[in-house]
């Protein structure tokens, strides 16, 4: 079966997102596997679990795919993920791999459903921002609030300049309003910013005279990760966690 075939269905178990991949994952399937796996975390689910049954490996390599998918979500969303196989072939190649060291594996989707720890206890404030060179000073403004009620004095200062970083640069890259989000979890402060522009992200170094407008370079600098991820609705999320 060609890997343009490859289907992934996705349905909701018990608050889990369960993905099952039907066809072939190589060079050219891996990338679309993966985002839609990224995907489905960003809707903060209890839990991505992947039903290998369906899915095709002829490289066994190809199966790097799920550790590192898992160790993007661990930082962000802070969401598991876990792979549910029954065949026992299909248990076989990845047990050749050694897949277990890195990522859950369970018997069916059910016993993987009832294997999720409870998820971490999180605090949540949102924000919708104008498409206005407004936004950033209330983002900065929104941000000391909330962590005036948080117990993350400590980076208060980091997290609104990450925010401010963020939002300057939706303003600066798209014709969207930016929605900001702030999150804290097992003493991980996260700063995000949504828009609805696909259009990704990237870090490009400034100039040496540059003072201001460093945008993604300072977020680097500020946060222990960061990265940018896709949204169901079409769009984007980039993220920056600090420790809190």
């Amino acid at each position: 079966m060609p890997s343009a075939a490859l289907r992934v269905d996705l349905r909701e178990v018990a608050g889990a997102a369960v993905l099952a991949p039907t066809g072939v994952l190589d060079a050219a399937s891996y990338g679309q596997l993966r985002t839609l796996l990224v995907k489905a975390a960003t809707n903060e689910p209890r839990a991505v679990i992947v039903d290998l049954d369906g899915l095709a490996v002829p490289d066994r390599a190809a199966l790097a795919l799920f550790s590192s998918v898992s160790d993007q979500l661990a930082d962000w969303p802070g969401v598991p993920l876990l792979l549910a196989v029954e065949r026992p072939g299909q248990r076989a190649l990845l047990d050749g791999y050694r897949l277990a060291r890195f990522v859950p594996i369970h018997p069916s989707v059910l016993a993987a459903v009832a294997a999720v720890d409870a998820p971490a206890v999180r605090r949540i404030a949102r924000r919708k921002l104008p498409n206005s060179l407004a936004s950033a000073a209330i983002a900065r403004r929104f941000v000391l609030d909330v962590c005036r009620q948080w117990p993350v004095a400590m980076r208060v200062q980091d997290a609104m300049i990450i925010a401010n970083e963020l939002v300057e640069n939706t303003l600066l890259h798209t014709y969207c309003a930016p929605s900001l989000r702030l999150e804290l979890r097992r003493g991980l402060l996260t700063v995000a910013v949504y828009d609805d522009d696909p259009a990704p992200a990237r870090l490009i170094e400034p100039e040496a005279e540059t003072l201001c407008h460093r945008g993604l370079v300072l977020v680097s600098e500020l946060s222990r990760v960061w990265g940018c991820s896709p949204t169901p609705s079409g769009g984007k999320v980039v993220w920056a966690v600090l420790k809190a």
